[in-house]
């Protein structure tokens, strides 16, 4: 599998889930997460399809991981 797909967003938000973080409100049409030990919050649109690898990179990044390591647990968990 190459390395600049698009996530699912159902996939996405089950990753955000499983990795403790906690929605916070809706903002316009952006949703906002707040995970432990993150300094901002993780930021996307629920109503999408999929979530660009992009906005995968800036998030992750956030949290520590990289594109990789979702790539991974997306394999094993959805």
């Amino acid at each position: 599998m190459g390395n600049n797909r698009p996530v699912k967003t159902k996939d996405w938000v089950s990753f955000l889930v499983a990795h403790k973080c906690k929605y916070m409100r809706t903002k316009a049409s952006h949703d906002h997460y707040k995970c432990p030990g993150c300094f901002r919050t993780i930021t996307h649109r629920e109503k999408d399809k999929e979530i660009p690898t992009t906005h995968l990179r800036t998030n992750l990044a956030t949290m520590g991981f990289n594109l990789q390591y979702l790539y991974d647990w997306v394999e094993k968990n959805c």
